[in-house]
């Protein structure tokens, strides 16, 4: 309840008078927001969200609390917020999801998006924020056909460990928003931007996955302390041709003269399934989209499976699995009248021995639609030599 004060009035009788109603304008958040918004600043923004008794020197204490950078607000848990004193809990989430909102606005307002002309608009975007930080954070610009951001989606937070980044991750979002393009973004908590072998090689791995996609990677910034490092400007990883991929025009065929093909074994599948020859993978398959049952050959199957230095860095068999049927279900929509076609993984590998190096193998693999048992359509994958 505004506190009343006793004051006279023309008739020399004494009247109650809400105390707000005596503040300067200042501080009377509210209806300085209400009349004038765009004239309004930070601060007084903020009081109107926050409220209170003292909404100004609160608001004050706030945008204190954060050297009066907006974008630390922004990324600041609701816990820490609440912690300032005269916000607590319910005002931390009032303030978060104002600052949330007005994000969204101006990524969803169509006419407002940002347009990407060049690797510094880009950065421009995140690199006030992100050079920073103290943690590595991976984050992807979705773009659509005119190249204007439609959502900046974090993926990874804390030790970027390229081991554990999978290319579906990456293009989940992009997937699920048809983005037309994407651009990679990560921070060097360390200041120096300069890209390591890791970030060149996942780098070319996107490149060619997005190519299976139909979906463009058109750059990979690293953000330092205060400037950047464009992967495309600099020529690293982004110098792999379509030709690599090895695919032909745009629908992979199943052919019903069955006949005519040779079986890939000389005795039945499902023999070669019990023999351990194939490996049944039809379950997350069907996943990536196979409508048949789809095997690997052992070959493959080995080479996917994670040596105990490659699982204390993160990497499991289902992870590495999963970007193979993942890549090959687009390897299929995009392969021409064939019944097989041609497409490439990039795998993270480490030696068990010291010095236990790692690097990033790029494994050049074969689909197959061929004949089952009883003359249905089956799919394999493995390595050409498998066949």
């Amino acid at each position: 309840m505004s506190q009343l004060l006793l004051l006279p009035d023309q008739s020399g009788h004494t009247k109650y008078t809400p105390k707000h109603k005596l503040l300067p304008l200042r501080e009377r958040p509210v209806e300085r927001v209400s009349n004038h918004a765009g004239a309004c600043t930070i601060v007084e923004l903020l009081a109107a969200i926050l409220g209170g008794p003292q909404p100004i020197e609160t608001a004050d204490a706030l945008l204190a609390h954060f050297n009066g950078r907006l974008s630390d607000l922004r990324r600041a848990p609701a816990h820490e917020i609440a912690d300032i004193t005269g916000i607590g809990q319910q005002n931390a989430a009032r303030v978060k999801a104002a600052v949330e909102l007005g994000l969204r606005l101006t990524l969803n307002t169509e006419e407002d998006r940002p347009t990407i002309h060049s690797p510094a608009d880009a950065a421009a975007m995140l690199k006030h924020e992100m050079s920073d930080l103290e943690q590595e954070h991976l984050r992807v610009i979705l773009l659509d056909t005119r190249n204007r951001v439609i959502d900046i989606v974090e993926i990874y937070q804390g030790s970027l460990n390229y081991a554990q980044v999978r290319v579906a991750e990456l293009f989940k979002p992009a997937i699920q928003r048809t983005a037309a393009g994407i651009i990679l973004v990560h921070n060097h908590p360390s200041g120096d931007p300069t890209p390591s072998p890791d970030d060149v090689a996942v780098t070319r791995e996107v490149v060619l996955a997005g190519k299976l996609l139909d979906i463009d990677t058109l750059d990979h910034l690293i953000i330092g302390r205060g400037r950047f490092v464009s992967l495309k400007e600099r020529g690293l990883g982004f110098n792999s041709g379509v030709s690599e991929i090895g695919l032909g025009c745009r629908q992979l065929s199943v052919r019903y003269n069955i006949h005519e093909w040779e079986e890939i074994y000389s005795y039945t599948r499902s023999q070669a399934l019990a023999d351990g020859v194939l490996v049944d993978v039809s379950q997350m398959a069907s996943e990536a989209g196979f409508r048949y049952a789809t095997a690997i050959t052992a070959g493959l199957h080995a080479r996917l499976t994670p040596n105990e230095r490659e699982r204390e860095l993160g990497q499991s068999y289902k992870g590495r699995l999963w970007d193979v049927v993942f890549l090959a279900s687009f390897a299929a929509r995009q392969a021409g009248e064939t019944d097989q076609s041609q497409f490439e993984v990039s795998l993270f590998e480490a030696e068990e021995d010291p010095p236990h190096c790692t690097h990033h193998n790029t494994l050049n693999l074969r689909i197959v639609v061929g004949p089952g048992d009883e003359g249905e359509p089956v799919i394999t994958i493995g390595f050409p030599e498998d066949f």
